[in-house]
């Protein structure tokens, strides 16, 4: 056990910030594997703003680790495995590309952070492996030739700096130019199914607040507007149907960074519950609850009333699934994906506001994009 992971005569500094880099990464993957995989993030809910918190600082200081051979010189005749500097560079910091598009997404094109999201997770995923392997080979004390991809190298800065640049370069061209993208037209264009592809229109994930979906019968559904109003209403699901339909065509954001870029809603405007329900003129509030029994949701009537919001019915020309909202889901396209709730079964008109299931675990109420999740602390 006495030789396992032996570092020679490197300085002690760089043997700690070696172990260092990798806890870092250890730490951002299990926080963005609880931000991100749903049956950890349904479970981990009212501490996601502090992980999510957790995840960009931890991100920041992974990144100036990658820039040390900037401004601190390797020692002299130190030669390092080419492959144990050459993955964790390009890797890295195609991560922290892709994770600085995904912390910014509200000021970039949402085809990008769409991108950005699918690559970060490939990159970490990459990354993970060569750290398992790496941890291996150094416990087993594995010594390959010296010659190969596994050969020692000058740890020199213009090398350092010419992988530092194809990793960026290349991630942010994949982001831009989105190679599955073109893959799926020419499929398309050949008449091959592209439906084994990934779907642009499709959300990267889709979040319960519960330990799983309600199923709504069709049938049976019921939309009850009450509230202060003059008049209340119980509309079907026809009913709702035969209000004035509108349709648009937006991106939609998560607040944990990804983003569906051109995505086609038809639904209702909510004028068209307040011309139907005519609510008292001291309402200043719209509350919105869903069928699982526990989301809630509330916008000022002045947000409500955004010619952009919509109870919507439809996505990219076909009802909504379960998963997506069915029947009905808010859509609330200059907010984060949070204040769009999904099966919607109440809606209340009031004086006061409601605290929403996300803003009691700590979300922003006011959740226009590039607010972020820090606002409310």
């Amino acid at each position: 056990m006495s030789g396992w992971f032996k570092h020679g005569k490197w300085p002690k500094w760089m043997v700690l910030m070696h172990y260092y880099t990798i806890g870092s990464f250890i730490l951002l993957l299990l926080s963005g594997i609880a931000l991100y995989w749903e049956p950890v993030h349904t479970v981990l809910i009212p501490y996601l703003p502090y992980i999510y918190t957790m995840h960009i600082f931890l991100g920041i200081i992974f990144a100036l680790t990658l820039f040390v051979p900037f401004v601190i010189k390797f020692p002299f005749g130190k030669l390092i495995r080419r492959l144990d500097w050459f993955l964790p560079t390009i890797f890295g910091i195609a991560i922290v590309v892709t994770g600085v598009f995904l912390w910014k997404s509200a000021f970039l094109p949402a085809k990008w952070t769409s991108n950005a999201f699918a690559w970060h997770g490939w990159m970490s995923y990459i990354l993970t492996g060569w750290v398992l392997l790496h941890i291996v080979l150094k416990a087993v004390g594995y010594r390959p030739n010296s010659n190969g991809l596994y050969a020692k190298v000058d740890p020199s800065r213009r090398q350092f700096v010419i992988w530092l640049t194809t990793g960026a370069l290349g991630v942010a061209f994949f982001m831009i130019v989105d190679p599955f993208e073109l893959l799926r037209r020419i499929l398309v264009h050949q008449g091959t199914n592209a439906n084994t592809l990934d779907d642009p229109a499709n959300f990267a994930q889709y979040y319960t607040v519960t330990s799983g979906y309600p199923i709504v019968n069709i049938h049976t559904y019921r939309l009850h507007v009450g509230g202060l109003v003059k008049k209340s209403a119980s509309l079907s699901y026809i009913d709702i149907k035969k209000l004035q339909m509108l349709d648009e065509r937006v991106s939609f954001h998560c607040v944990t960074g990804w983003s569906v870029s051109n995505i086609s809603w038809k639904g209702v405007h909510i004028h068209a519950l307040v011309q139907l329900a005519n609510p008292d003129s001291s309402v200043k509030y719209v509350h919105f609850y869903s069928a699982d029994g526990i989301y809630t949701e509330c916008l000022t009537l002045r947000e409500a009333l955004d010619p952009t919001v919509l109870l919507a019915f439809e996505l990219n020309g076909e009802p909504l699934t379960t998963r997506q909202g069915f029947p009905i889901r808010l859509v609330v396209p200059k907010m984060y994906g949070y204040k769009s709730i999904k099966w919607v079964n109440r809606i209340e008109f009031s004086d006061k506001p409601l605290t929403g299931y996300w803003e009691a675990r700590g979300y922003p109420t006011e959740a226009y994009l590039g607010s972020g999740m820090m606002k409310s602390f």
